[in-house]
């Protein structure tokens, strides 16, 4: 069984990561070509379950799924059916939902065209594929302060996530990678914006929050202890509240259509 990177991550993830992948989460829902009411969708990489809530919102009926056990079950009472699957072997029929979401997934994988695959397999034709991943120009000197700050106080980046920065996230990091990906995987009606989205992220407290909710920190803030992890937090926001602007991520929207057979 593979190792679980984002075990301990859920409470500080759907506190803080929240902050900036619930509004893009709503974005990418809203991308849909068609109404989802009624609709069963599939959110992969569904995480905490911030676009389960977007699709609930439209009133899609929702199944999700994603490696990370910790994170399905971080408030299950609240959520919808969920199993713990990788995005590239799912565990449903061909043409088993209506729908599919891939929110902040298809970037962790150096061959997303598996991914893509699977998609196309367990959605029905004329079904949307919706997916968004970040840019690969998307930078921010106050978010790379917050890392700074966390290596003074000990923190070591961990090399799981080195490796996927380098190795995974490049590959549809641009407007024009995803929507060849996405030809070449054969979906039809391809249409991929790029651009930086304005999450709402104004003040020091919540750039801090997100970043320090990221999985690649989880191990680190859990084995200090309570009072350490508010230390570094409370270090992170004086480091970073001089130089803080609004945070706008770059990031690259997909949608798409399932061929009709």
């Amino acid at each position: 069984m593979s190792v679980d990177r984002y075990a301990g991550a859920a409470p500080r993830w759907a506190t803080g990561a929240a902050l900036v992948y619930g509004p893009i989460s709503q974005q990418i829902v809203a991308m849909s070509p068609h109404r989802l009411t009624d609709r069963v969708v599939l959110d992969a990489g569904a995480g905490t379950g911030l676009a389960s809530s977007a699709l609930a919102a439209q009133g899609g009926r929702i199944v999700a799924a994603d490696v990370s056990h910790d994170m399905l079950v971080w408030d299950a009472g609240a959520r919808p059916p969920a199993v713990v699957a990788d995005i590239r072997a799912l565990p449903f029929a061909t043409n088993a939902v209506d729908d599919s979401v891939a929110a902040f997934v298809l970037n962790h994988l150096v061959e997303p065209a598996t991914a893509f695959a699977e998609l196309i397999r367990v959605t029905r034709p004329g079904g949307a594929v919706l997916a968004g991943v970040f840019g690969s120009t998307s930078s921010s000197e106050a978010r790379d302060l917050v890392d700074d700050t966390a290596r003074d106080e000990g923190w070591q980046v961990p090399g799981w996530y080195l490796e996927l920065k380098a190795k995974a996230t490049p590959i549809l990091g641009s407007a024009e990678e995803m929507s060849r990906a996405a030809t070449a995987a054969g979906l039809v009606a391809v249409h991929v914006d790029e651009h930086a989205v304005d999450v709402g992220i104004s003040e020091p407290e919540q750039l801090v929050d997100y970043r320090l909710g990221q999985a690649h920190f989880a191990s680190w803030l859990t084995q200090i202890d309570t009072q350490r992890a508010e230390e570094v937090r409370r270090h992170a926001i004086e480091a970073v509240r001089p130089i803080m602007c609004r945070y706008r991520p770059i990031v690259v929207f997909l949608a798409a259509t399932i061929p009709e057979a």
